[in-house]
């Protein structure tokens, strides 16, 4: 296997573990730990920041997925990663401003959808990991 083919598997380890820390310590740390004005505010500088930072390894995936050899399945892999992460950010102002007006339908929507597209970018990078794709 090629060390460009290696990178993108680097570059799903990297994924995994960033949504990892970020759900699993950062975010329930950041709630539990500070007032809720400033959890909010920290919340709301650090999830942007995550999905972009998603978003430029998977077009990174992506770019490299043409340079070296790889299946269809890879790069619908890592396009769909480079796209449900883009919406995921694009939606951050909808969801933080439904919170802010007490539209709770709306927020559960909206953050519903962010969750479960995050979990789900989490749970295929995993299977890419652990098949050594």
């Amino acid at each position: 296997m090629s060390t460009l083919n290696n990178i993108n598997i680097l570059f799903s380890g990297i994924i995994v573990g960033t949504i990892i820390l970020q759900s699993a310590i950062i975010a329930p740390t950041i709630f539990t730990t500070l007032e809720q004005d400033n959890a909010r505010k920290l919340i709301r500088n650090i999830f942007p920041k995550l999905f972009k930072f998603i978003a430029l390894l998977s077009l990174i995936m992506i770019i490299n997925s043409f340079v070296v050899e790889t299946s269809p399945f890879l790069k619908i892999i890592y396009f769909t990663t480079f796209l449900l992460m883009t919406i995921n950010f694009l939606i951050i102002p909808a969801t933080n401003k439904s919170r802010d007006e007490g539209n709770n339908q709306k927020f559960k929507l909206l953050h519903s959808l962010s969750v479960l597209t995050t979990m789900l970018i989490l749970l295929v990078h995993s299977y890419v990991i652990i098949l050594g794709l």
